[in-house]
């Protein structure tokens, strides 16, 4: 039987390459929901997955009307929306109480992260405000399945923060050893893709990771990549770390980039049961596979 699958925040990073991977299914109808845009390649993507036969309704989140409409008839809800308390709260609440009302079966809210059930409230302002959604989207009585992956591989590409290319350096707290969940994006949307669309899940996490690899083994992987030798500078203790949090508090965004840190640290919200063989066609990327595909390459001598 055919499903249809609406996609909301498309035109991101991530939510580009979930709508491939949607359309790449058999028996799978996608629609797109999206804001009217004058922006040149967010209408040149647009366009391209139209030509693929998606359907687009155009609307925003905080239009309760536009919301009705594009949860008419559809099957299942793809959230890969980014932004603050008005989007990720408000708006997904909406589209998940909207679906409800409409007949959706299942919602997969905008998750994608390290297990942000175990982290500690107050500690991490993106997780607590997922967890605030995910608390009221299961109130609506749809089902609702949290996608986690832990951290994109794509952090550690350059422009990123961690990993100085230009410098040949990277920055960590601690000693570097801790061994952090990963997965790709190219991996993590084919695997929504598939949970979206899977009938026979419940509600609830759907935890995988394409690697388990530290600091100093990624930077291992780089360097064999790049053939660059990275210097390794630690920024200090979980201590230091907590500091460097609390002088953070006004400044939002340097927080949760210092928050993610802390979780990669100490390992708290490190993922468990993991689902990685549920679909055996879909193979994760590891983080070698990964630096090998998407980062620069060693100079030919």
């Amino acid at each position: 039987m055919n499903q249809t699958v609406l996609l909301v925040g498309a035109t991101g990073m991530f939510g580009s390459h979930v709508a491939r991977e949607l359309m790449r299914l058999p028996d799978t109808d996608v629609r797109l929901l999206l804001r009217p845009s004058e922006d040149g390649k967010k209408r040149d993507a647009i366009r391209v997955l139209m030509d693929g036969g998606a359907e687009v309704s155009e609307g925003d989140l905080a239009d309760p009307a536009a919301v009705d409409r594009a949860t008419r008839g559809v099957d299942v809800i793809v959230s890969a929306v980014q932004g603050g308390p008005d989007v990720i709260v408000d708006g997904q609440v909406a589209l998940a109480a909207a679906g409800k009302r409409n007949g959706a079966r299942r919602i997969l809210p905008s998750d994608y992260a390290l297990d942000l059930f175990k982290a500690t409230p107050g500690e991490h302002m993106m997780f607590d405000l997922r967890r605030r959604a995910d608390d009221a989207i299961e109130e609506t009585g749809i089902e609702h399945v949290h996608v986690l992956q832990g951290a994109f591989m794509e952090m550690f590409a350059p422009g990123m923060g961690t990993f100085d290319y230009e410098n040949a350096t990277v920055t960590f707290y601690g000693d570097g050893t801790q061994v952090i969940d990963c997965t790709s994006v190219r991996s993590t949307a084919a695997m929504v893709a598939r949970v979206a669309v899977d009938r026979s899940l419940s509600s609830g996490k759907f935890p995988f990771a394409g690697d388990r690899i530290s600091i100093l083994d990624a930077t291992r992987v780089i360097e064999a990549q790049t053939g660059r030798m990275f210097e390794r500078r630690s920024k200090g203790t979980e201590s230091d770390l907590r500091a460097a949090m609390r002088e953070a508090r006004d400044d939002p965004m340097a927080a949760v980039m210092l928050a993610y840190q802390l979780y990669m640290l100490n390992g708290q919200t490190a993922l468990s049961d993991l689902q990685n063989d549920r679909y055996p066609d879909v193979k994760l990327e590891t983080f070698a596979e990964f630096a090998e595909r998407a980062l620069p390459r060693a100079a030919s001598p």
